[in-house]
């Protein structure tokens, strides 16, 4: 039977991790086991697909947390293989269907033995709230109940009676690039094809009038749609504009060269390197960055410059002939 295996060992983090250790993680291992990257490897893909699987779930607070609460009570919760037990994930249990625990009903399928559901389970068992007392500076769990019906509470008062219904909507990094149309499961049970604006920017909060839920009089809510859109393992998004990184050797720096790089649209473009250019200096392709209705940004290549480690003697000799003759000068 395949061994389950640990989302933060995939990503090579402890799971005291921050965001930034995560995010960072993801994108050092994904640049380094994309299969672009390693055609002659077979197993490439299959570790992408499992990098972007554990970013996917530890990137997000709330699978991060029941994650977190599965692991701790004992359920293993991983990526796993056939017949392991990832029921918590939407993957089969051991002899059973698929199945899935939310933030909500992970809670309910505990109730009835004993206690009054997850946070009984873990006062008892572990003397505190899920994750073993540790929130990583998130509200206690009760807390988070309590705002969770307020904002419940708000919603229902909605405007003219109607309940006002919010929802998070993920999107891939290139559906967000290139925008158009997706079904959408709404809250309220209804089935849309939204409208996906070209260049769209994560935590954008869109509102659909009248399609929330309905109040007394009949007079339906609001719908807000906040896109949630993931990474790239090679392209920073800021705003419109796109950075990636970019490696050359120390002689193509110091005499200057030609390299293509990609764009978010799959495009390769011919890139000049000036002689001398700098580590970490960044070269701009004007207007190749994301599209979007009011125009394009544009996309920055920054230099990383590879130091030979293994030089003949008589590069070395040569080198340090132009050092010496530098110094003279």
């Amino acid at each position: 039977m395949p061994q389950t295996k640990d989302l933060y060992d995939v990503l090579g983090v402890g799971e005291d991790a921050s965001q930034e250790e995560i995010k960072e993680a993801y994108r050092t291992l994904a640049r380094e086991h994309h299969p672009d990257r390693n055609p002659d490897d077979p197993d490439a893909e299959e570790t992408f697909k499992e990098i972007q699987k554990a970013y996917s779930i530890l990137s997000d607070e709330e699978k991060r947390e029941q994650y977190d609460a599965q692991r701790r009570f004992g359920g293993g919760g991983g990526l796993g293989g056939a017949g392991g037990d990832r029921g918590a994930w939407g993957q089969p249990g051991p002899g059973g269907p698929e199945i899935r625990f939310e933030q909500g009903n992970f809670d309910e399928a505990f109730r009835g033995h004993g206690g009054s559901g997850l946070d009984d389970i873990f006062e008892r068992f572990f003397g505190g709230t899920p994750g073993g007392g540790r929130t990583r500076g998130r509200a206690p769990f009760d807390q988070r109940q309590q705002q969770h019906r307020q904002r419940q509470h708000q919603q229902r008062r909605g405007r003219k009676g109607g309940q006002d219904v919010e929802t998070t909507l993920r999107l891939s990094f290139q559906e967000a690039l290139e925008g158009g149309r997706k079904q959408v499961e709404l809250p309220t049970g209804e089935s849309i094809r939204l409208k996906i604006p070209t260049g769209a920017k994560d935590g954008t909060k869109i509102r659909l009038k009248g399609r929330g839920q309905p109040g007394p009089s009949g007079q339906r809510g609001d719908l807000y749609v906040t896109f949630k859109v993931g990474d790239h393992p090679r392209f920073d998004r800021a705003g419109d504009d796109i950075h990636l990184t970019e490696s050359i050797g120390m002689f193509e720096a110091v005499f200057g060269t030609e390299v293509r790089v990609p764009t978010p649209y799959g495009q390769n473009l011919k890139l000049t390197v000036p002689a001398g250019t700098q580590p970490g200096e960044k070269l701009r392709l004007k207007g190749k960055g994301v599209k979007t209705d009011d125009g394009q940004g544009d996309l920055y290549v920054e230099i990383d410059v590879d130091i030979p480690k293994d030089l003949s003697r008589s590069q070395r000799n040569a080198l340090r002939e132009a050092a010496e003759e530098a110094n003279l000068r």
